[in-house]
């Protein structure tokens, strides 16, 4: 969880950027967890549950590929929303980019929401390869017919490089790896090679806490709230760490509190067992629930959170 580094690299080493993108629930973050061997990027089967880009380091003796996991390209309701399909496709033209991996889920049909992100890629100023995932929920002739209905309709991305797995197989960090290596340049060592990722530890405290919104809440509570980490302090012992969760009504700060505060301790508990895991001390979280009406149409507010570019 370091900075950039500047150090000198021996010559043939290979490095790049990488930015993960598709639809919501297409697999990006299981696909990278798989990569790493790490559950850095928090999963759930709750479309955009990757609200910002975060970046995940593969290291080995003469490569490094820093992959940029995205949330997923949907045009929904909110200026939320709005911010966060912004953020997914400026990685098509980002000039810190090397690559585009663009992941289809093979087990959904496609649609006009697709049909809008495989226009851009299309457009993208950097060399696209094209992810068909979650191939193991349907059979390898459907599989086939899909990449071939994939190709027909889109035929401007009908030559790129493709390839077909499932982030769930064991082998597919592996597999994922060895068909990227050709595509990454000669390059910097941009990282140490003991990183896994460049986020900070109130990075990870409020995506822990916001997994357990997810995971112990229901319906449009977790997409309606907002965890931002108001104090973080380190000592030898131990980490603290207080957080507000906004929210955009009394009745989901209601739900999130709990019958007598059952919910929200289990959502203290879950996300300071996780943050031991990862800091390897002793963990306290203070969190405290405001009522942020309507915050995810709020330009200012996203802005200040940090969703617009």
């Amino acid at each position: 969880m370091s900075t950039e580094t500047n150090e000198t690299t021996p010559t043939g080493f290979h490095s790049g950027f990488v930015a993960i993108i598709g639809r919501p629930n297409s697999g990006k973050s299981t696909l990278l967890n798989a990569v790493l061997g790490e559950q850095l990027a928090i999963v759930s089967p709750m479309p955009q549950t990757t609200q910002r880009n975060m970046r995940g380091i593969y290291n080995e003796d003469n490569l490094q590929i820093v992959f940029v996991d995205t949330p997923g390209i949907h045009k929904g309701k909110h200026q939320l929303n709005h911010e966060m399909y912004n953020i997914s496709t400026s990685m098509l033209k980002d000039s810190g980019v090397d690559l585009v991996c663009y992941i289809v889920d093979m087990s959904r049909e496609f649609g006009e929401e697709e049909d809008d992100i495989a226009a851009r890629v299309a457009k993208s100023t950097h060399p696209v390869i094209i992810l068909f995932n979650k191939v193991d929920q349907i059979t390898l002739p459907e599989a086939l017919d899909k990449q071939e209905t994939f190709r027909t309709r889109y035929p401007d991305l009908a030559a790129y490089p493709q390839l077909m797995l499932s982030a769930l197989n064991e082998t597919c960090g592996e597999v994922f790896i060895d068909f990227l290596r050709k595509f990454i340049p000669e390059g910097p060592q941009f990282y140490p090679s003991d990183d896994l990722t460049d986020a900070s530890l109130r990075f990870f405290a409020a995506e822990y806490i916001r997994k357990e919104i997810i995971g112990n809440t229901h319906e449009e509570v977790p997409h309606a709230s907002y965890v931002e980490i108001m104090g973080y302090t380190e000592t030898e012992t131990g980490h603290e760490i207080t957080a507000d969760i906004h929210v955009e009504s009394s009745g989901q700060k209601a739900i999130i509190i709990g019958n007598k505060g059952a919910t929200i301790s289990k959502i203290r508990k879950g996300a300071e067992w996780k943050m031991r895991g990862l800091t390897g001390v002793k963990c306290k979280i203070n969190l405290f629930v405001k009522v942020t009406k309507h915050w995810r149409d709020k330009k200012n507010f996203l802005k200040e959170a940090g969703f617009s570019e």
